[in-house]
């Protein structure tokens, strides 16, 4: 007898939904079963679901209500996961929907533009019981290694952690579907802040075990014009506060020329009290040196992250388990880049806000 293959569904396929359709149809234990999107949804979000959909090779049906994929329906009998791939603004209604209607989902970062949403979210996982896994960097090569020496005790404790990731502005038209889905605050709820904080909050959370109590970030649109004229920001520089005295340090944003060979950049450094360590996403690398100068080969980290985190949640779910990062863990980074705009607009250090998972405000 075959193993049972675990059967995927998409609600929405606009933002970064290629790459997890891809990554997901590598792993022979999935099948999927298609992208749904919501028939009230613009021309364009319909277009580019339905375009996500026919790269992939697999069905594509519109729906009044996303919820209508747990009596089976557009796509066949229900699945066993529903990712949620939306422009950022919608994952939260749309995760609900699914949550409520008894189905396990997986949603793409941020969980929701806003911890009132998020809190939304995690409220309907627990009435349902069901899974909410959340897609985050977590799973990345360089930073479990870095992990495991901190578990080691080769640094000592943790006293102070430096981050940096870096988004080239030279990828911005290839990188993201479209630029509007960073910059225009009724799609993305924010800009990079939104976009990128939660990655570096993850890490530090990941690396040290503590919860961060304040916050002070400091934001400005320096490089890029289509955040410039949208009133979004395009770097932050961001100090956080946690337990123990712990401090963190983060540098963020999408600049002219990232270093490294690959759209996206980050790097973290821990200084410990005996001793420091480096993980790199962008090490190992080869650097080519010719006629035109030297180009860095390396794996996109974001990629490697991504495909490791989501054979994770395959694992998981397959196993009747819950992955290692769900919503709890995605409301408690939600409230840290709450905290940071709360801190931009004031000017000052701001606490990060802590209500148990599932209170709704």
């Amino acid at each position: 007898m075959s193993a049972r293959r675990l059967r995927v569904a998409f609600a929405s396929a606009v933002r970064h939904a290629s790459d997890y359709l891809r990554l997901l149809s590598d792993d022979d234990r999935v099948e999927l079963v298609g992208v749904v999107e919501e028939a009230s949804a613009p021309d364009w979000v319909r277009e580019d679901s339905r375009s996500a959909a026919e790269r992939a090779g697999v069905a594509f049906a519109e729906v009044d209500d996303v919820a209508a994929l747990a009596g089976g329906g557009p796509l066949g009998d229900p699945p066993d996961l529903v990712v949620v791939c939306a422009e950022p603004t919608r994952h939260a209604r749309l995760a609900v929907a699914l949550l409520d209607a008894g189905l396990d989902v997986l949603v793409d970062k941020p969980v929701a533009t806003t911890s009132a949403d998020a809190d939304r979210v995690a409220a309907a996982a627990a009435r349902a019981g069901r899974v909410c896994a959340v897609m985050n960097r977590t799973h990345a090569p360089a930073l479990r290694r870095l992990r495991e020496w901190v578990d080691a005790g080769h640094v000592g404790l943790p006293r102070h952690l430096d981050l940096e990731l870096l988004a080239s502005g030279a990828h911005f038209a290839t990188s993201v579907e479209r630029p509007e889905l960073v910059v225009d605050r009724e799609l993305s709820g924010g800009g990079e802040l939104l976009n990128f904080l939660g990655y570096c909050t993850d890490a530090a959370a990941y690396l040290t075990g503590l919860r961060a109590l304040e916050v002070h970030a400091f934001t400005g649109s320096l490089f890029l014009e289509p955040h410039r004229a949208a009133g979004v920001e395009d770097t932050a520089v961001v100090t956080v506060g946690l337990e123990r005295g712990v401090t963190v340090t983060v540098t963020l944003g999408r600049v002219p020329f990232a270093p490294g060979g690959t759209p996206t950049t980050s790097s973290v450094r821990l200084l410990g009290s005996h001793g420091h360590a480096v993980a790199d996403d962008d090490a190992p690398a080869v650097a080519h040196f010719g006629a035109h100068g030297r180009t860095t080969i390396a794996p996109d980290a974001g990629q490697v992250a991504a495909a490791a985190y989501l054979r994770h949640v395959v694992d998981a779910i397959l196993a009747g388990g819950r992955p290692d990062y769900g919503i709890a863990e995605a409301r408690e980074s939600l409230a840290v880049t709450d905290a940071a705009y709360r801190s931009v607009a004031t000017g000052d250090v701001v606490p990060v806000a802590a209500r148990p998972v599932g209170e709704v405000a």
